[in-house]
């Protein structure tokens, strides 16, 4: 792995880091695809079966259970036999326990919400990925009439994804565990762009980015200064495709390198280790024996809320329930090269339809029916008369009050006037 990367975009390592935590697991194959080397569906459906089990088994099985065994049997002899005061105080107090569970529960199921809110984001995110890549290529085989730009905006919209797929999982394109061989074999990319994308220092999806808007402004300059607002409106349409592409990976990249905070994950433990030591002394007078399996079977489904937890937090790896990079990766390729086909495949114009479905003369009804700019342009000039009529009605009214207005200030001054020589 070249410098190119931060320490937050390296390969995650397979294997749990610490006896207890729930780790990375082994790349998994989508056992949901049917297998060409399968004879029946029952025989799909068993592989599935023991694909999931084995999930379970990797997410389960650790040093951890053991000792959370060993712990409670040391714990429940203690609390049978020696019967310390301390210990038996600390069994009776169930009130406490209960309290201390609630909180727990509590904050393992914020954890969870929180890692599945970064799932969801992940999810919502690829969504837009796959909708604008697919949308870039029907804007080309729109508006760009070269049919070499048009092929080559296809290709980096199918190179985007797959660099998406390969920077979300700390490796890139040319990576033995990606697609880069098989997209050079489809021609999608050339070896000389393989190698160019693997060299560079950037971040890959941004190359494709920018050799799309290289594209762009390149075929829709070869269309001449004819119709000008259309080749600007077609730029803006496209431009605005790229910019959501550009903030969806941006926006994964961001879900990826910003984990939960450390303090969150030590404080969750700590109350972990207290909640269970706590509970298998208040448990053990009660259940006796089976305490130690009481204390293993809680621990088992709190360690495996954890697992998925820690699985969705970040959604784009190997994981049973990380989202299926491959699968988005090949529907985009699969819908790109559908809209490039059907381009080639239709042989009339998509405005009007077939020839067959195109009336030789127009109806009576369509023939009478006025232009739309001609009744624009009259509407207009109606609403600009409107406006000199209301203007001279405002000034006619307006002129008539100021003048009865003066009108009646001149009586009431001659009033005054009158009133005063009286007076005297």
């Amino acid at each position: 792995m070249s410098n190119r990367t931060n320490r937050w975009l390296q390969p995650v390592r397979d294997g749990p880091t610490e006896p207890g935590s729930p780790g990375k697991k082994q790349p998994y194959h989508d056992m949901n695809e049917t297998s060409a080397d399968s004879s029946t569906d029952s025989d799909d459906a068993w592989k599935r079966w023991l694909h999931k089990l084995e999930f379970l088994k990797e997410m389960i099985v650790g040093v951890d259970l053991l000792v959370v065994v060993i712990a409670a049997s040391v714990v429940t002899f203690c609390v049978n036999h020696v019967g310390n005061e301390w210990i038996s105080f600390i069994s009776d107090s169930k009130p406490a326990i209960a309290t201390l569970g609630a909180f727990y529960s509590f904050a393992l199921v914020f954890r969870t919400n929180i890692c599945y809110s970064r799932w969801w984001e992940g999810r919502v995110l690829w969504g837009t990925i796959i909708v604008c890549t697919i949308r870039m290529a029907q804007q080309a085989n729109l508006w760009i009439k070269e049919p070499v730009l048009v092929k080559r905006l296809s290709c980096l919209a199918i190179i985007f994804a797959y660099c998406c797929k390969a920077q979300l999982r700390g490796t890139g394109i040319e990576d033995e565990s990606e697609d880069g061989a098989k997209l050079l074999r489809k021609g999608v990319i050339s070896q000389e762009e393989l190698d160019m994308i693997s060299t560079q220092s950037g971040w890959q999806p941004y190359y494709c980015i920018d050799a799309m808007r290289a594209a762009i402004s390149e075929g829709l300059k070869a269309e001449g200064k004819n119709d000008e607002w259309k080749k600007n409106a077609a730029q803006a349409a496209m431009e605005e495709t790229i910019c959501t592409l550009a903030n969806s990976i941006g926006g994964c990249i961001r879900v990826r390198s910003t984990g939960l905070p450390v303090a969150y994950d030590d404080i969750l433990n700590t109350t972990g280790a207290i909640f269970f030591t706590a509970a298998c002394l208040a448990w053990a007078p009660g259940a006796g024996l089976y305490n130690p399996f009481v204390v293993l079977i809680v621990y088992t489904i709190v360690k495996m809320i954890i697992g998925v937890g820690s699985d969705m937090e970040d959604p784009f790896g190997h994981d049973e329930s990380d989202l299926p990079l491959e699968k988005f990766c090949e529907e985009v390729d699969k819908q790109i090269t559908a809209v490039d086909e059907r381009a080639k495949l239709i042989t009339f114009d998509l405005a009007y339809g077939p020839a067959s479905h195109i009336p030789s003369e127009r109806s009576s009804s369509y023939s009478t029916f006025p232009n739309v700019g001609e009744v624009l342009w009259q509407m207009e000039i109606m609403m600009l008369k409107a406006g000199k009529c209301l203007l001279r009605q405002i000034d006619w009214y307006c002129s008539k009050f100021l003048r009865e207005l003066i009108s009646k200030l001149d009586h009431l001054i001659l009033d005054g006037a009158s009133s005063r020589a009286l007076v005297l």
